[in-house]
């Protein structure tokens, strides 16, 4: 790989990253809300060092050579943070409140994402681009995006019970569908509109079942004195 620097395949890669921050930001926010309230900070901690630890990683290997190991230890660490995310997934929908139980799931998953991603980002890219800076750019880029969104959709989570579902379920089958990505490919628009639907029937079908739950609940009426 050479250190040219070419604005097209800047631009076209920047964009590339950002675009697949997307899907996978849903799978990162399922695996922060999945615990209690108070540890969702030490999952966002666990998916930025993830983060840090992996961009660095994938600047190591840039420049020591063609991405090889790394591509591949990336692929598995990839996969397994995206199963547990799955299950951090369901854990939201099924729990009303977390346990430390699923805060341990999510933050493994946050952490395990975080460290893959980078070196997958590389390693794809390195087949479109011969520059090592464009692909290094394109890394950091991919993970300030994955930092924006996940913390918007957290912030969005923790306001209403019905979009902690709606996140669950669009992480759930982003996640699902990255992991079955190699052997069932999918296009892109494909994939984001699929995270996109999950959302807003996760969101809707939760919403619903909680007005039906509260009207069934008998009000509270004031005992006299």
């Amino acid at each position: 790989m050479s250190f040219d620097l070419d604005p097209a395949e800047l631009v076209s890669s920047a964009l590339t990253a950002v675009l697949l921050a997307v899907p996978l930001a849903f799978p990162l926010a399922a695996a922060i809300i999945t615990g209690p309230r108070r540890a969702w900070s030490r999952a966002g901690l666990a998916m930025g060092i993830g983060l840090l630890l992996g961009v660095l990683l994938a600047v190591a290997e840039a420049v020591a050579g063609p991405f090889g190991a790394l591509g591949g230890v990336g692929g598995v660490v990839l996969v397994l943070g995206l199963l547990g995310a799955i299950a951090a997934a369901v854990l939201v929908i099924v729990l009303e409140d977390g346990t430390a139980f699923s805060a341990a799931v999510g933050i493994a998953a946050c952490a395990l994402i975080g460290l893959g991603e980078p070196g997958q980002m590389g390693a794809g890219l390195s087949f479109v681009t011969s520059s090592v800076l464009v692909v290094l750019s394109a890394v950091v880029i991919e993970a300030v995006a994955l930092v924006a969104i996940v913390g918007f959709l957290v912030a969005a989570a923790g306001r209403v019970r019905a979009l902690q579902v709606g996140v669950a379920a669009a992480g759930a089958v982003g996640a699902l569908l990255l992991v079955i990505a190699p052997l069932v490919p999918m296009p892109f628009g494909g994939l984001l509109i699929s995270v996109l639907v999950a959302l807003a029937i996760g969101s809707i079908v939760a919403g619903v079942l909680e007005a039906l739950r509260a009207r069934r609940e008998p009000s509270a009426v004031p005992e006299d004195a």
